[in-house]
């Protein structure tokens, strides 16, 4: 592998590059995760349950601001570990994010069996 055109100190531009690769691919789950909350607020506004719409949008909202909040936090935990030469730290925001998707999945499975059992 050829040396860094910066020096050796320098670290490989396309592992900066590939962090931020990942990056924007968390801030575009946010904001898909964003934008079903968004629609279910919109075209399902009743689930079922009376409040179940709300607290799925909203569920969905804040779990969007999640991702997009701790990919952030990941590419900068990531960008200080290439700088710096070390192991990449452990993460947890894919399994909190696959938690967290999945709990509202569940619960709209279960609404969606009420309103067709009705």
């Amino acid at each position: 592998m050829p040396e860094p055109a910066d020096g050796p100190d320098h670290p490989d531009y396309r592992f900066t590059l590939a962090n931020e690769r990942t990056l924007l691919a968390w801030l575009r789950t946010g904001l898909a995760l964003v934008a079903g909350g968004v629609a279910v607020a919109t075209y399902a506004p009743d689930l079922g349950v009376a409040w179940a719409s709300a607290a799925i949008a909203l569920a969905l909202v804040l779990i969007g601001l999640g991702a997009a909040l701790a990919g952030y936090h990941r590419w900068r935990s990531n960008e200080a570990a290439i700088r710096a030469d070390r192991p990449l730290p452990q993460g947890w925001v894919v399994p909190a994010a696959t938690a967290s998707v999945a709990t509202v999945v569940v619960v709209v499975g279960v609404l969606v069996a009420l309103e067709v059992l009705r």
